[in-house]
């Protein structure tokens, strides 16, 4: 039926490096590897240029030169993109937005070469600034996304609340694919010894813990959580690394809930945690929050969710009522709320975490993500659909 589909992919870093859009790259990249051929172009923050085969793709790195506006600066990435777009025959390129540089970069290449390849772009999130002087770099940057927004064949997102809630792209709906974010198919096979391990977590934390898995920054509103702690008469693990991580040790040290609540740093296995906690916590506080990955690890694993209700995709993964439950953003009540119901309700929890267990692998598996990915990029490319 023909060979792979070849893929440019135009992002900002690659694993081992953190960031969501990182992961997302990655994961798509090895569900459909085989299927799809992957070529992706990005930032090295240590190390010279170089090119390497890891996972399902060939991985460009350009060295970094700083950053501004949280975007890796490639002085050489026009030549670069301008010299692989003449020499290899691309069927797509793959823009993960938001990502100026590369944006810059593709405009600048498609007003010296004519557009062979068909151009996607994957929103992940919108673009939001609130410093004045944020706004007005950015102004000044939004003459080049239009020009490659009219020469984009289709658009990419991971939820239909992407696209509904999206200031920038909700006027492409007609044109925009459903993809979503997913996790390995194996992520949902337990073992015995992933058994032995939660265990050895639940005697770490004391007996009953809720966790969160985050960076340790101020959207993912770990501010709630800790206002509502008192009120919630279990464990709290808190897993990951940040910049409010100080901050954070001093709130918990002035509400004295230094028994109660663990900031556990990065932790390289997460498993044991996932399953070893009653209930996941996700309590973010703006659209920063587009998708939430940790939800879906949990999720996967048989754990309902605790989440705020941002339009966001958070609230397209858990459904209220039927894989987790909801609170209003910034309700530290409404958060103690629903955590008191769950943790007194062991039939609830169990009901939620295997509905959440079942519309992970649904939606939100490997398989869900290749189901999806390869139909559309064939057809899209003229190819025949396998």
């Amino acid at each position: 039926m023909g060979g792979p589909i070849g893929i440019l992919h135009l992002g900002k870093y690659y694993p081992p490096e953190p960031g969501g859009m990182e992961v997302v790259v990655k994961s798509f990249t090895e569900a459909t590897a085989g299927r799809l051929d992957h070529y992706c172009l990005v930032a090295s923050k240590a190390g010279p240029t170089r090119v390497e085969r890891t996972g399902g793709a060939t991985v460009h790195y350009l060295q970094e030169r700083g950053t501004i506006l949280l975007t890796p600066i490639l002085p050489s990435l026009p030549r670069v993109l301008h010299r692989l777009r003449k020499e290899r025959r691309f069927q797509a390129i793959l823009l993960h937005y938001p990502n100026p540089m590369a944006v810059a970069a593709l405009a600048l290449s498609l007003l010296f070469r004519r557009k062979m390849e068909k151009i996607v772009l994957w929103n992940h999130a919108d673009v939001l600034l609130e410093e004045k002087w944020k706004k007005g770099l950015y102004s000044l940057f939004r003459p080049a996304e239009e020009f490659l927004f009219r020469r984009t064949d289709a658009f990419v997102a991971a939820t239909p609340h992407h696209v509904a809630c999206s200031e920038t792209f909700r006027r492409f709906a007609d044109r925009t694919a459903i993809i979503p974010y997913a996790i390995p198919d194996p992520w949902f096979e337990v073992s015995d010894s992933d058994r032995s391990a939660a265990e050895k977590a639940r005697k770490t934390m004391g007996g009953s813990f809720l966790l969160f898995v985050g960076r340790l920054v101020p959207y993912k509103g770990l501010e709630t959580l800790l206002r509502a702690a008192d009120r919630i008469p279990c464990r709290m693990a808190i897993i990951g690394a940040g910049p409010l991580d100080a901050a954070l040790r001093r709130e918990i040290a002035s509400r004295g809930l230094e028994e109660k609540v663990r900031l556990l740093g990065r932790v390289d296995d997460l498993r044991p945690y996932y399953l070893g906690c009653d209930f996941f916590v996700l309590p973010s506080v703006t659209a920063l929050e587009g998708f939430g990955v940790v939800q879906i690890e949990a999720m996967g694993l048989g754990k309902p969710v605790v989440s705020s209700d941002l339009p966001s995709g958070v609230t397209y993964v858990n459904v209220h009522g039927e894989t987790g439950l909801t609170f209003h953003v910034g309700d530290d009540a409404g958060l103690a709320a629903a955590c008191n119901r769950l943790l007194s309700d062991a039939a609830l929890r169990g009901r939620l975490g295997e509905n959440a267990r079942r519309r992970t692998f649904e939606k939100f598996s490997y398989t869900a993500m290749r189901d999806a990915a390869v139909p559309f990029f064939r057809r899209l490319c003229d190819a025949p659909v396998e």
